[in-house]
């Protein structure tokens, strides 16, 4: 696929070597980490992630928006840190829209089963639900969402329901 890049899954590392991506304004990409992970980062965003996962917990770093499809291990959780949230998984499909600009950051879940961990609180989301994380008064909300309309983009189409102008041009 074009826009990918891929890591071996056979590469051993005695130490954790971190590669940081950054995608630029107006552009998109795809990288499968060496456990197979997916992720399609959206403009603008960053993810710091291990060359091999090694350990107990299979931990990135995102900046930005990020689309995860994280490849199930029970033993070891995957956990992305984005800002003021943790989300810990072990095997789904989600949305993470944490741009250091935004107010908000917002955990959209498709399939599978996550907890989001943001100060002392946690919640944990079923398909179709979505966090909001207020960065001003540090609390959250759950609610039920269209979850197209948070994931279209990986797919190259933006699909918008009652949005403002404003809110599209970003």
């Amino acid at each position: 696929r074009e826009n990918t890049l891929v890591y071996g899954a056979g590469v051993k590392a005695e130490k954790v070597e971190y590669h940081m991506i950054r995608v630029p304004r107006g552009a998109e990409y795809n990288l499968q980490l060496s456990d197979n992970t997916r992720v399609f980062l959206n403009a603008g965003s960053s993810l710091r992630y291990p060359v091999s996962f090694t350990g107990n917990v299979r931990e990135v770093f995102l900046s930005g928006e990020g689309y995860f499809e994280v490849t199930k291990d029970a033993t070891r959780p995957f956990v992305v840190k984005a800002e003021e949230i943790e989300v810990r998984v072990l095997g789904t499909s989600f949305n993470v829209n944490a741009y250091p600009e935004e107010k908000v950051i917002e955990t959209t879940l498709v399939n599978g089963k996550v907890q989001v961990d943001h100060g002392t609180k946690e919640n944990v989301l079923t398909p179709g639900m979505q966090l909001v994380y207020d960065r001003i008064n540090g609390k959250s909300d759950v609610r039920e969402v269209d979850t197209e309309v948070y994931t279209s983009w990986k797919d190259g189409y933006y699909y918008f329901k009652r949005e403002s102008l404003e809110k599209i041009m970003d």
